[in-house]
């Protein structure tokens, strides 16, 4: 594999793995768009902001049911295929699944337990106990269809992605509609999760069954012995990033619920998942980390130089993109009972860029077994994170509920702003890696000229759909073009382009 790897630009790799990815990334993004913007004009802000903090809830505990085993699954599976060695590969699978089971069972005896103590003593919102209850069938659903859905990406078999994601966004749609309408007020949302763990059932079985069809030695044969002692360091590491990160981009709402009205809840929470939605876009960490996995230094740097240079040719237009027309978003997507989640929005617009940049320095500690410097790293801007939203919230909250979740997204950028900042100095110290020599001032510029044109637009023009749409496509053109005509991009960039189109 390292031969083949070898012989290979591993630009030409990114592209042809991430064409899939891109595929089934729009999918997932644009499906859980839909569904947000749906399920929140559905049930309106209150019950919204009701599912809103059970979700947050529940990523807690499906985090639990993980702490890191995903990722430990992905790097060293990763490894062992790209030596061709799948005794070894199985021998992984097998010991890290039963990891997996143990810590969903003690999650689920713990959610059964605590759910009242929860809905009732903590957050005093009753409505809340049983979504939690029944969230258990979801959590169980997700745990291992996110643990089966790490062998696609080990395998680099990323075609049948989109089409598994497309049928997937549709059942979770279709049923949670329905479960929404025909079911009464204050079960409305113990449906929506009924609809979701039905939705995830089905997608688990057809992850294992196009898997089995199409290399089925993944599951059945002989394992291999491995080094368990080597495992268990790597992901005791990764539990404690991975539970810091989840709780990393929960506290907000999690404290949000302790402070302000369930409405004021379902304002933030549709602001944070349409910037969510957006900077997820930019994610290439699910194809790096294999290739990461198994690349020398030289060409690790390349690309790590090359996807940093590209993010940033994306997120920092789109970043500004939203600052100009988020206020039309929210109305046009959410409808005006959802206006006042604009002020948040805009604070929160800065995740664009820091999120995708986060991801890429992520996957860096990952793929060269150091997580421990990553945990960390995270562990320590969490606790600043909570610091800040509990000074912010409680802070703003004495002039308004609106400032108070003004206050939770700023809390949350700088909170990801310190992270970055260590991540990239730990990086730095660590790998010898640095983005000197990236020239950002050029992609800058291009957005400047955008943004005057967007001013412009904006003051001209009374903002609807047709041009809501129009004014989109026109701000990307001349982004593009500025950068383009100032020789942004050169003739490598091209055929990435022409290469991704092709795919």
């Amino acid at each position: 594999m390292e031969e083949e790897i070898g012989k290979q630009n591993l630009s030409k790799i990114a592209v042809k793995n991430s064409s899939y990815n891109l595929a089934h990334g729009l999918i997932l993004k644009f499906g859980g768009l839909i569904f947000t913007i749906l399920i929140a004009r559905l049930l309106l802000p209150e019950l919204f902001g009701i599912y809103a903090l059970a979700l947050s809830i529940v990523t807690i505990f499906l985090t639990f049911t993980n702490l890191g085993v995903n990722e430990t699954f992905l790097r060293y599976v990763s490894d062992a295929l790209g030596k061709k060695d799948k005794n070894k590969a199985r021998g992984y699978l097998r010991y890290l699944l039963k990891i997996k089971t143990v810590f969903l069972v003690l999650v689920i005896l713990i959610i059964l337990l605590f759910s009242k103590f929860l809905s009732y003593d903590i957050y005093n919102k009753p409505l809340l106990f049983y979504p939690l209850i029944f969230s258990c069938l979801f959590i169980i659903a997700e745990s291992f269809k996110n643990f089966i859905g790490q062998l696609f990406l080990a395998t680099k078999n990323l075609k049948p992605l989109p089409l598994l994601g497309l049928l997937h966004q549709t059942a979770k749609i279709s049923f949670s509609i329905l479960a929404i309408l025909i079911l009464s007020l204050e079960f409305k949302v113990v449906g929506l999760f009924l609809a979701l763990a039905l939705a995830g059932f089905i997608h688990l079985f057809l992850y294992i069954l196009v898997l089995y069809k199409k290399d089925k030695t993944l599951f059945i044969g002989k394992k291999e012995s491995i080094d368990k002692k080597t495992i268990n360091k790597y992901l005791k590491f990764m539990g404690i990033a991975s539970l810091s990160l989840v709780f990393f981009g929960s506290i907000d709402i999690l404290m949000l619920g302790k402070f302000v009205e369930l409405s004021y809840l379902g304002y933030y929470r549709v602001a944070l998942s349409l910037i969510i939605t957006i900077a997820s876009l930019f994610s290439l960490s699910g194809v790096l980390l294999p290739m990461f996995t198994q690349i020398d230094k030289k060409r690790f740097e390349r690309g790590f130089q090359k996807t940093f240079r590209y993010l940033m040719l994306i997120a920092i237009p789109a970043t500004a993109g939203v600052l100009f027309i988020g206020k039309y978003l929210i109305f046009t997507i959410y409808g005006k009972e959802y206006l006042l989640a604009v002020s948040s929005l805009y604070f929160l617009s800065i995740l664009i860029i820091t999120m995708p940049l986060i991801a890429l320095y992520t996957i860096i500690f990952q793929s060269k077994e150091k997580p421990k410097i990553l945990a960390k790293s995270v562990f320590i801007t969490l606790i600043i994170n909570v610091i800040l939203n509990y000074v912010l919230i409680k802070y703003l909250l004495q002039f308004s509920q609106e400032y108070a979740i003004m206050g939770a997204g700023i809390a949350t950028v700088a909170s990801r702003l310190i992270l970055l900042g260590i991540l990239v100095v730990s990086t730095k110290n660590k790998f010898n890696l640095s983005v000197r020599g990236i020239d950002i001032r050029k992609p800058i510029f291009a957005t400047l000229v955008m943004a005057l044109f967007l001013l412009a637009f904006n003051s001209l023009v009374n903002i609807n759909l047709f041009f809501g749409i129009l004014e989109i496509i026109l701000g990307a053109g001349i982004y593009f073009g500025t950068l383009i005509l100032i020789k942004g991009v050169g003739k490598e960039d091209w055929e990435l382009f022409r290469g991704l189109i092709k795919k």
